[in-house]
């Protein structure tokens, strides 16, 4: 639960394919990116989810698995995380135990989503950076350099946070690394090795096809704006409108509307993402509790004489931007890596009304909680698919349809009201690779840049009127 999504199943069919046949659905030999709808996915949570494929077969726990493995892991890290770089191992507790029911992180631990993946390969390379500033390990600077560039290769969001981060990281540390810069070259050497792949696939377009899709360009509503205000004027091309009303401004305008909208707190205590994929009816993305102890944490944080406090409101600062270069915001998905600054200020909140001794607030807080995640779990599993049918349709029934009567027909269509039906067909039939590489044939892109699959084999997808044969709704 929830059902089986498109983009999951994208996953897991072409790791399969991968382990029959070294190709993806696309025929492409092993490949950095993955040709999917269109669109082209970061492949190494690809490659994570193919060894559990091969020895387990193709099929939901293979594909959700790794990430939730690393959703758990995330929340061992924080605590690791505060334990190192705060010598506070209760600190360390409360934010392990703030991030483990967090609504934001449960909904992405749950599913085969690539940002997960990338936000506890961010957060384990923070960990090993400052693990490398205690120990003075190269072996440790060569583990935050890999985790790094590792989740870039994860998720597109991470090619733009990442490299911020590190260059924060590096400027609040730059006397201890300059002193370690000989010891350095070395490891710094062999990431720019490892990341040469990925430099070469932006350059062949496939890695930066995404963005074109659905970066903050390709919404053409501030260039429409500007020129409607240019209009107003009795010489459109005058100096002073050109320099008031262009389309530059307009669209930096529009990146710090998005930017901030990731703090509002419509967004993250009353509703939540407007996709509905990624939120869940009448929620934000935190508990309604951490209105005041998110408050009460940013307070301390800033009282905080700890020089350590800039690794939090770096992160904070970092972890909209991806999100913030898209037309679609705010997205709790591309700035899932916000959930750790906002859950630590929550941790700090609750352990400084805990210092201030006050003995019924332990209790106050724990009944809150329970009641938070009581209402969380009634709509997540009671609500969720009722309200938003259309965001997780299960296609359950409609592949064991296929298998028990499928034969009886020699034409099949499925209607659209599945999210790219196809690969779901694919997924769920085990349709043989070595046949759909060669029949395989998307439609024109549509005005994000995603497409589909209309026919294969003696199923047709989409639009059934007229369809001479078995049609499914």
């Amino acid at each position: 639960y929830p059902p089986l999504n498109a983009d999951e199943a994208a996953i897991g069919y072409n790791s399969w394919s991968l382990v029959q046949t070294g190709r993806d659905e696309h025929g492409e030999s092993w490949p950095l990116h993955f040709k999917s709808f269109g669109d082209y996915k970061p492949g190494a949570y690809f490659y994570m989810v193919l060894p559990l494929v091969k020895f387990w077969g193709l099929s939901e726990w293979a594909v959700r698995l790794p990430s939730a493995l690393m959703g758990i892991a995330t929340v061992y890290l924080v605590f690791s995380l505060a334990k190192l770089v705060w010598q506070d191992e209760r600190l360390g507790l409360i934010w392990a135990a703030v991030l483990s029911i967090s609504p934001w992180h449960l909904h992405f631990s749950r599913g085969g989503w690539e940002s997960n993946s990338a936000l506890f390969f961010i957060t384990l390379g923070t960990y090993c950076f400052f693990k490398f500033k205690s120990s003075k390990s190269t072996f440790h600077f060569s583990l935050f350099t890999f985790n790094f560039a590792l989740a870039m290769y994860t998720y597109h969001s991470a090619r733009l946070i990442t490299p911020v981060l590190v260059l924060g990281l590096g400027f609040f540390n730059r006397e201890f690394l300059l002193k370690e810069k000989k010891r350095l070259i070395k490891p710094l050497f062999l990431v720019v090795l490892f990341l040469i792949p990925l430099a070469f696939s932006f350059l062949r377009g496939g890695a930066s096809a995404r963005f074109s899709g659905v970066g903050l360009m390709a919404d053409s509503g501030p260039l429409w704006r500007a020129n409607e205000l240019r209009g107003q004027y009795a010489n459109p091309d005058a100096w002073l409108p050109t320099l008031l009303h262009n389309r530059y401004l307009l669209y930096s305008i529009s990146f710090f509307q998005k930017y901030f909208s990731h703090f509002n707190g419509e967004f993250l205590f009353i509703s939540g993402d407007l996709v509905p994929r990624s939120k869940l009816p009448d929620m934000g993305v935190m508990h309604f509790v951490e209105v005041g102890l998110l408050v009460v944490g940013i307070y301390c944080w800033l009282r905080s004489k700890k020089k350590e406090k800039y690794l939090i409101g770096l992160w904070l600062l970092v972890a909209p931007l991806a999100s913030a270069m898209t037309f679609q915001a705010p997205s709790a998905l591309r700035s899932l890596s916000l959930v750790i600054p906002l859950t630590f200020f929550v941790a700090f909140g609750i352990q400084g009304i805990l210092n201030s001794k006050i003995h019924s607030s332990v209790f106050v807080i724990l009944i809150c909680y329970l009641w938070c995640f009581c209402y969380w779990q009634n709509q997540y599993f009671v609500h969720y698919l009722k309200r938003y049918p259309s965001a997780w349709p299960n296609f359950k029934p409609v592949a064991k349809w296929l298998k028990e009567e499928g034969d009886q027909h020699d034409k099949i269509c499925i209607m659209g009201q599945f999210d790219q039906p196809y690969i779901l067909t694919l997924f769920y039939l085990q349709y043989p690779p070595e046949k759909i590489q060669k029949e395989i044939e998307l439609t024109p892109p549509d005005e994000f840049g995603f497409s589909t699959v209309k026919q294969f084999g003696k199923y047709t997808f989409g639009d059934c009127e007229g369809f001479n044969g078995k049609i499914l709704y």
